[in-house]
């Protein structure tokens, strides 16, 4: 009858370590599977997050590119049209000093002549006096005593008279030259009025043209600058939109795979408990079996370790017999694990420090050999020494080895593993 039980009891024990197996080799898959996914699905969305900031920025860019032309024309044709505007009115200011300059070269050579020609006739009248005044000498020579009273007061008639020709042709002339003057100064007047008055217009047709043309490309720019800022906002309320569609699909399915997780979870618990609670009253009777068991073999261990304690007696600090301490650790953060490993430069072709999802193991050996020859008595000591060790950490939670960083700090190494972020996700969603 013991050994009916006791084989059902091992059937039993194998089928409950069989399950206790299975699900821990399921619920690993189960959560790679979900690592993979979730990793997966934030890959396509950080893909598809940079190809729209990517088309966002070419627009934005383009649009800016083309403002920027359309100001640079604009400044263009601002200059074109100043330069006009100042040519002509170089050009009218060119021709207004021309005329000015040929008004008063004719002036100066009207005046120039009305003095000639006023010289000229009182020289013709003194000629003529003259040679009047001569011929009456000659014809009336020998009348001269006679007449000379008479020709004293023709003389003094004829003086009178030239006199006052003379001052008559003098007025004429003053009021000649009074009439070239006047006509010239009005003449100047009135093409200096007139060329002020078109210089004046010209300015305020061109000023006018330049405040029109100005007035269309700032309103031209306007309508540009509401085209460019309306289509931005369009495009940035349609781009939100997109994005806001795209992460409410990434956590509806983050939701999906949670619940399809937690049922799958909840489910295996629930078998397991099943499991447990049938295999606790069996599992309680064979730990009594095991504790009589125990009692027994433990006085036969009593025995067996007072025989090999008596082979380490004297041998407590001998350092061949210990387990030695290497001093490596291990710590962590909210987003990584630290692992310091005491790696002497000397050592590290001997050491390796094996990274996996669950543990980090640091393993290594060393051996030394010396020997000393004594040539005066002939004696030779040799010594050879060989150790291994081994120093395991588990972690808590899956990491990531492909993120992992090395840095050496005199005899330690320092590394840097990522933690897994499947339980920052799973809070997430």
């Amino acid at each position: 009858m013991s050994s009916i039980d006791s084989s059902q009891r091992k059937a039993q024990q194998a089928e409950l370590n069989d399950l206790q197996a299975d699900y821990s080799r399921k619920r690993k898959q189960v959560i790679k599977e979900n690592e993979a996914q979730l990793a997966d699905i934030k890959d396509h969305y950080s893909d598809k997050k940079d190809a729209l900031s990517e088309q966002n920025e070419a627009a934005i860019n383009h649009i800016r590119n083309r403002q920027k032309d359309m100001a640079e024309e604009a400044a263009q044709e601002r200059e074109r049209l100043m330069e006009n505007y100042n040519s002509r009115t170089q050009n009218l200011q060119k021709n207004y000093d021309e005329k000015l300059s040929d008004t008063r070269q004719k002036r100066q050579a009207a005046v120039a002549e009305a003095q000639n020609d006023a010289r000229q006739k009182v020289k013709d009248i003194e000629d003529t006096a003259q040679s009047r005044v001569e011929d009456i000498r000659t014809r009336s020579g020998e009348d001269i005593s006679r007449a000379k009273q008479k020709y004293n007061q023709d003389m003094k008639q004829i003086n009178d008279f030239s006199e006052k020709r003379l001052e008559r042709q003098r007025e004429q002339n003053d009021a000649l030259l009074t009439g070239e003057v006047e006509r010239g100064k009005y003449s100047h007047e009135r093409v200096r009025t007139r060329n002020e008055k078109e210089l004046a217009e010209t300015q305020q047709r061109g000023d006018e043209k330049i405040s029109f043309e100005k007035q269309q490309q700032e309103k031209k720019l306007t309508r540009l600058n509401e085209m460019s800022a309306k289509r931005y906002d369009q495009q940035q309320k349609h781009w939100a939109s997109k994005e806001e569609r795209v992460n409410q699909q990434y956590s509806e399915r983050i939701m999906h795979n949670k619940k399809a997780n937690e049922e799958t979870l909840k489910t295996q618990n629930e078998r397991f408990q099943s499991l447990y609670a049938k295999n606790e009253d069996a599992q309680r009777e064979a730990l009594d079996i095991q504790t009589q068991r125990y009692v027994r073999e433990l006085g036969e261990a009593r025995k067996d370790f007072t025989k090999a304690a008596s082979r380490y007696a004297g041998k407590e600090n001998d350092p061949f017999y210990k387990v030695e301490d290497r001093g490596s650790q291990l710590q962590e953060n909210s987003d990584f694990y630290i692992l310091k490993a005491y790696v002497p430069e000397h050592e590290k072709d001997a050491v390796k420090v094996s990274i996996q999802k669950d543990k980090a193991t640091i393993t290594g050996q060393r051996s030394f050999k010396d020997k000393i020859e004594d040539e005066d008595s002939g004696k030779t000591v040799s010594s050879s020494n060989f150790q291994t060790f081994r120093e395991e950490f588990v972690f808590d939670q899956p990491v990531i080895t492909e993120g992992m960083t090395r840095e050496r700090n005199g005899d330690w190494v320092v590394f840097q593993i990522p933690k897994g972020n499947f339980n920052r996700l799973d809070r997430k969603a």
